[in-house]
């Protein structure tokens, strides 16, 4: 068993109230479909070890699934919470106890396969606390979730878990405490008390996950959990107390298999001990944060899914030209599998395009456009007020003269620059394929100033039918295409001025096939060799 990260205090004996029964698996298919599907999975890892090593498994009768896996008993009673605001026959803490359960159960001593493990269980977990319909509700089982995290310590996760996915799933649990946390709780029905106590695990969690690199070494990775707006303070207020030492994995193993979160964690029974909270970059939540957010267009109409569709494929397209993003981490961020986002990628999956509302990627593509959108317009205003405060002082103190150049004069410019870059031929193989250079141009048509026909003369005055068919072909069916050749140089000597390094996939490409694509395709569209 792991070391408890943040292992809640020993619970008082319950010798004078009665246990409570855990959560059962029937019930666990009923109300948390996800999670039994990744339970299913351990309790067969269970069953064939069992059988190949001929040692019985207790099973269940109603699923069929083991009840004691690696030793630990999903049957065994609950112990009793004592005065602890998450009470013992609550459906939170008995979906704590399970899932924590469930992580140690997931334990084999591969730390690469527990990560796997930790992972599924604990998305499995999110996904279906996103279900649930009350607020309160969803409050419990959220606090549920973190205790368990914490209360468990996650190691191999943490340690040898893909970065991304963990950030992902630590950011959006983190956010729907954000959003409760911004309600007025009581009127939600969430007691004071318990908000409170979750204030507390939700800062254990907070410094758990900050201290990752430290615990675990510098190829770890720490982590945010920005659980709370709490406005910034005008002048420097005295640090609160940090949470004890048993928070962040000096504290005893928890039990071999645990029944009672009984306190908040590292906090013994009447103690005094606060989370320090790390302040939120913004103070006030984002519209598309906020419940009943819809995306609209400049018109005050709500995107339609080809709108959206449209735009995510543009973002998708730049990511990949840049190099920034893979498709696959994009489809993780919008919190859908590969499946969902392609059916809603393929118009041709709706009758009524207004169907794929009902399609989870319409609405995770859409907060994803809006947070990239706000990034960078926050960025370009950051960098324009740095170029101001620069351009309006001189060395010698004077105002500087405002630029009189228009855009399109420096669009042209730019275009000169690129075309005077050396070391690039009109010959030079080809290492992009042609979606990757149809990305670029997207992108290049974007700039300010920059025009479809000043492209067009900066490539050699080619056609503009020509830049059209290119534009509208599919995988390398318009490699004979003239554009291809003149867009790759353009764009190759745009990335020596600009300094920027070959991406991944180019560098790949290089290796691969070293002679580059070819640029010689049959009318048909049959490809042809060329022989010599």
């Amino acid at each position: 068993m792991s070391s408890a990260a943040a292992s809640p205090a020993a619970a008082p004996a319950a010798t004078a109230a009665a246990k409570v029964p855990p959560l059962s698996l029937s019930t666990l298919k009923t109300r948390y479909p996800n999670l039994y599907q990744a339970y299913s999975q351990i309790s067969a890892r269970q069953l064939n070890c069992a059988c190949d090593m001929g040692e019985p498994t207790p099973t269940d009768a109603a699923t069929g699934l083991a009840t004691k896996i690696m030793f630990i008993d999903f049957t065994q009673q609950l112990a009793d919470n004592g005065d602890s605001p998450l009470k013992t026959e609550s459906d939170g803490n008995k979906f704590c106890i399970f899932l924590w359960k469930m992580l140690d159960a997931s334990e084999s001593g591969s730390i690469g396969g527990d990560a796997c493990r930790f992972f599924d269980a604990l998305y499995a977990a999110y996904q279906d606390i996103m279900k649930l319909n009350s607020t309160a509700t969803k409050f419990e089982h959220l606090l549920g979730w973190t205790i368990a995290v914490c209360s468990h310590g996650i190691r191999a996760l943490l340690e040898r878990g893909d970065p991304d996915r963990n950030r992902i799933l630590f950011k959006y649990i983190a956010e729907e405490f954000k959003k409760i946390f911004k309600l007025e709780t009581a009127a939600v029905g969430i007691d004071n008390g318990l908000r409170e106590f979750a204030i507390e695990w939700c800062g254990a969690m907070q410094k758990m996950l900050r201290s990752v690199k430290k615990e675990y070494g510098e190829y770890a990775e720490n982590y945010t959990f920005n659980f709370i707006y709490k406005p910034r303070p005008k002048k420097a207020a005295p640090a609160p107390v940090e949470v004890a030492a048993a928070a962040v994995g000096k504290a005893s193993p928890p039990s071999p298999s645990p029944t009672s979160v009984a306190h908040a964690p590292g906090v013994q029974q009447g103690g005094t001990g606060q989370p320090k909270v790390d302040e939120d970059d913004d103070d006030e939540p984002k519209p598309w944060e906020m419940e009943g957010w819809v995306p609209r267009t400049k018109n005050g109409k709500q995107k339609s899914p080809n709108v959206i569709r449209g735009e995510l494929q543009r973002y998708i397209d730049k990511c990949k030209a840049d190099g920034t993003m893979t498709q696959t981490k994009i489809i993780e961020t919008m919190g859908v599998n590969n499946n969902t986002y392609r059916r809603f990628m393929n118009p041709k999956t709706y009758k009524d395009q207004w169907s794929a509302l009902q399609n989870g990627t319409y609405w995770g593509g859409a907060r994803l456009l809006e947070e990239v959108k706000y990034s960078e317009a926050k960025a370009k205003k950051s960098a324009g007020s740095s170029a101001k405060r620069k351009a309006a002082t001189s060395t010698t103190g004077e105002v500087a003269p405002a630029s009189k150049k228009s855009k399109k004069d420096q669009a042209t410019e730019l275009i000169n620059r690129i075309n005077a870059v050396e070391g690039v031929s009109d010959g030079s193989a080809i290492y992009d394929s042609c979606p990757v250079v149809v990305a670029k141009i997207k992108e290049f048509l974007q700039r300010d100033g920059i025009t479809k026909a000043m492209l067009l003369k900066a490539l050699g005055d080619i056609n503009s039918n020509s830049l059209n068919r290119f534009l509208s072909g599919k995988q390398q069916d318009q490699c004979g295409n003239v554009t291809y050749q003149k867009a790759y140089v353009f764009f190759e000597k745009l990335r020596i001025m600009e300094g920027k390094a070959k991406s991944t996939k180019r560098l790949s490409n290089e290796e691969q096939n070293p002679q580059g694509f070819s640029t010689t395709k049959a009318r048909a569209g049959r490809w042809i060799k060329v022989l010599y």
